[in-house]
């Protein structure tokens, strides 16, 4: 498996499936999925102020013109003041267990939106890690800040030789989009 932290907006992905966390007490939504809610004309805050996302439900959004990512997996998170790691934890396994479930071998997720100060980064990507070792998935993206990024992967790596899993994790920092990189 490779995991791979990407310092640059999610919506800048191509050809790829995006989970975005949504807090139903959150409209406009923040972060990530706010930006993405803006590039689609707010309809992410209309899914919430309809309140046809709610706890259970997941959305996923096929975007044919790939204004921003080409699908956008929409998974409810609740509240953000009732935001903690044990909830993180139950999403992104919710999450993997999904996108498994469909047969994806690859997809992305918006972890700069889960992330809260508070945190200690290093409970933070063991639950991260610990999720994703019980799935065989080929590559995993993280999207946040590059300050984010850059802790993220170390402490990605600490974990990796923690667990010495039989997979193999590949660790990568990528601060520029594959579609710029391509040009040059």
């Amino acid at each position: 498996m490779k995991a791979v932290a990407c310092a640059y907006p999610a919506d800048w992905a191509v050809k790829e499936t995006v989970a975005l966390p949504v807090f139903t007490d959150q409209i406009p939504p923040k972060g990530a999925t706010g930006r993405i809610d803006f590039r689609l004309q707010g309809l992410i805050s209309g899914l919430i102020m309809e309140q046809l996302v709610d706890k259970d439900d997941y959305w996923l959004i096929i975007n044919p013109n790939r204004m921003v990512a080409p699908e956008l997996l929409l998974v409810p998170l609740g509240s953000t003041e009732t935001l903690g790691l044990e909830k993180v934890s139950v999403w992104f396994q919710k999450v993997c267990e999904k996108l498994s479930g469909a047969g994806a071998k690859n997809f992305s997720v918006a972890v700069g939106d889960l992330y809260r100060p508070e945190f200690q980064m290093k409970e933070f990507s063991g639950v991260l890690i610990k999720c994703l070792l019980k799935f065989s998935f080929e590559q995993v993206k993280f999207y946040s800040r590059l300050d984010l990024a850059e802790k993220l992967v170390q402490e990605l790596n600490r974990w990796k030789y923690h667990f010495k899993d039989e997979q193999p994790i590949e660790l990568d920092l990528v601060d520029i989009p594959e579609v710029f990189g391509e040009k040059q």
